[in-house]
Parts: C-alpha cells; sequence; structure tokens
C-alpha cells in the first residue's frame, strides 16, 4: 500500500497541501468511476437533499456544474473500494490515531465549463467553535491539468488563521477569500491515480474545465479527533439519512 514518506508529510504540513501522483492505480479508479458515473446519470433523479447545482444563482436550480452530497451513503460500494481504504489509511497517517471519515461529496464541471471555483477556506464554514484538523483528499477519475480544472492553492496559507470572506454576486451561499489572487496561486496537475491533499486553512480552488472531457472528483473529509463530533453535525446527519432512506431503499431493490 502506498504511504507518504516523512518529507511529505513535512511539506503537507509547512505549505498546507500536497499533491501526489501516485496514490492509486487505474483499475482502482475506474471502480470508483463507476459508482460516480452511475449516480450522476441519474443526477435528476437523486434526492433533494443529495444535490446541488454549483452554477446555479438567484434561486435557479439545474445541472450546470452538478454536486452529489455523501455518494458513499447512496452507492455504499464507494465505502468498499481501494481508494476509500488507502484514502482513511492515509488521513490516519497524517492527523493521527483516532482520525474518522466525516464527510464525502462529488463535483462534476462538464467540458467547457466556465465556472471557477472560488478562493476560500472550508474553515470558514465551520459551525462549531470546538479544535479540530481536518484533511481534505480530492481525488480526480481521470487526468487533470489547469485546463481540465485541476486543484490550486495558496502556499501557507493555513498558517495564518481563519482569513476575511466575502459572499460572491450571483452564487447563493459561497464565500471567497478577500484577498487572494491568481498571482499566489500553485497549480496542482495530476495524472489517473493522482489526489491534492490539504488541510482545513488552506486557502484553495479550482479552475474551469476548458478541456474535452468531463472531470469528475471524489472529496473525501477525514477528522481528528474522534471526540470533535458536535450535535449539529449528529442532527444534519440524522436528518439526511432520513430524507434518502426512501431513495435508497428503491435502489437496493432494483
Amino acid at each position: 500500500m502506498r504511504v507518504i514518506g516523512e518529507h511529505e508529510r513535512d511539506a503537507l504540513a509547512a505549505e498546507g497541501y500536497l499533491g501526489v501522483a501516485d496514490l492509486f492505480d487505474q483499475d482502482e479508479i475506474a471502480e470508483v468511476a463507476g459508482h460516480l458515473d452511475g449516480l450522476f446519470d441519474r443526477f435528476g433523479d437523486l434526492p433533494p437533499a443529495s444535490v446541488l447545482d454549483l452554477g446555479a444563482s438567484d434561486g435557479e436550480f439545474g445541472s450546470q456544474v452538478p454536486e452529489i452530497l455523501y455518494p458513499s451513503v447512496l452507492s455504499p460500494g464507494l465505502r468498499r473500494t481501494a481508494v476509500f481504504q488507502r484514502a482513511k489509511a492515509l488521513a490516519r497517517q497524517v492527523l493521527g490515531a483516532g482520525t474518522w471519515f466525516r464527510f464525502d461529496h462529488s463535483i462534476r464541471k462538464p467540458p467547457g465549463c466556465g465556472f471557477e471555483t472560488v478562493w476560500h477556506q472550508d474553515r470558514v464554514h465551520k459551525r462549531s467553535g470546538l479544535p479540530e484538523q481536518r484533511l481534505n483528499i480530492w481525488i480526480p477519475t481521470g487526468p487533470v491539468t489547469a485546463s481540465d480544472g485541476c486543484m490550486r492553492y495558496v502556499p501557507r496559507s493555513h498558517l495564518n488563521g481563519v482569513l476575511p470572506h466575502e459572499p460572491v454576486p450571483g452564487r447563493r451561499g459561497a464565500l471567497r477569500t478577500v484577498g487572494a489572487t491568481d498571482a499566489d496561486a500553485v497549480d496542482v496537475p495530476l495524472p489517473v491515480g493522482g489526489a491534492a491533499l490539504h488541510l482545513f486553512e488552506t486557502v484553495h480552488s479550482a479552475h474551469p474545465n476548458q478541456g474535452k472531457s468531463t472531470r469528475t472528483a471524489w472529496i473525501l473529509q477525514f477528522t481528528h479527533p474522534r471526540t470533535v463530533l458536535p450535535t449539529a453535525t449528529l442532527l444534519h446527519r440524522a436528518v439526511y439519512f432520513g430524507q434518502t432512506r426512501t431513495w435508497r431503499g428503491k435502489a437496493v431493490a432494483r
């Protein structure tokens, strides 16, 4: 099993992000892609609690930039993949014993999609004031360059705490880091089998997809320590499972 070396862990801690080109093999990624493609093919039929359109604005909803929340709940086989198991082991290697899987989602940018994921820190969306560390593992199902919508980061931005953010006009609920510019950015292109890792406070974004292939990414979030599980999170999960129970039951029956 591929693990990251001490120098890679040091780089992640120092810079706030890390690109790893060879975490998974192509067959392992193809298995994940099969699960995700099956869900995106049924995007319009998924439970409302499971879907967002990141390209929507002013109350509109569509599928310009479809996002699926908790795809591993809708397609439980994702949790049994080698990719998930290796990502979980990697997160424990980085954050330590007691690290647990918190959340996953998948974002798809179609070819020619002009949608840019704005600069932001994940921590700005955190509702609880409890101390914790989080690690995001961003896994594309195909090769990605800047033209295809790869991730990009502001090095060492995680060292400055939570930075000021402002609402993004025309994008519901989106917040943008004040002062972050493309001049600060480092792109992280990846081959098939690669992944981009970043810490909770790292300022990051993703390019539009100006390429000819669909860009699909599976994003896994892990948290440490395990004792950090605020009541709001428990309630959110309970509500989500309740809202998707009927759909999941029908999916199993198919």
